[in-house]
């Protein structure tokens, strides 16, 4: 296999050892690629993000080389992110993938759920919300309908693929 980058060249971390962060930062490549973002950047991305900022000039891991080429744009209205190329004028979608987006792991009622029902990923059954930590939440994803999961375990599972690992809808978010 010589020759093939196992590992993202700005962050050096496989797509599978970033499935595990809390908060994950990807920019499209093109419609059908999302490329994670270095930790430095990500963290950046994060940070300014929970304080509510709606324009930042990255400076940390890969922009430190391209200080003032990009601007990245936060709509909290919409959900949507952008950065964008301050000399090319391109512009990129953002993504926030984070274990705590309600956006896109929805948060089920146990009602909801039968007593037979169990995490397809991790084969555990569900417990009452109000007795479960919320990484053991009942959640389900926007296109899906009948699958549901822990919080934990499908935000890992999306994060390695953009789809549910049940029916294998795609997820546009």
């Amino acid at each position: 296999m010589k020759g093939i980058l196992l590992t993202c060249a700005m962050c050096f971390l496989t797509r599978t050892d970033a499935k595990d962060l809390p908060v994950q930062w990807e920019w499209r490549a093109n419609p059908d690629q999302w490329i994670p973002y270095d930790l430095a950047s990500s963290s950046e991305l994060e940070d300014s993000y929970q304080r509510r900022k709606t324009v930042i000039y990255p400076k940390q891991g890969y922009f430190a080389s391209t200080a003032d080429r990009y601007e990245v744009r936060f709509n909290y209205s919409t959900g949507r992110f952008q950065q964008h190329n301050l000399s090319s004028g391109g512009t990129r979608r953002v993504r926030r993938i984070g274990n705590d987006d309600n956006s896109i792991l929805q948060p089920v009622a146990i009602e909801q759920v039968s007593s037979e029902d169990s995490c397809i990923i991790c084969l555990d059954s569900f417990q009452d919300s109000n007795s479960a930590s919320i990484d053991q939440q009942v959640v389900k994803l926007p296109p899906c309908r009948g699958h549901y999961f822990h919080r934990s375990c499908v935000a890992a599972a999306i994060k390695l693929k953009d789809e549910c690992p049940m029916c294998k809808k795609k997820l546009d978010y």
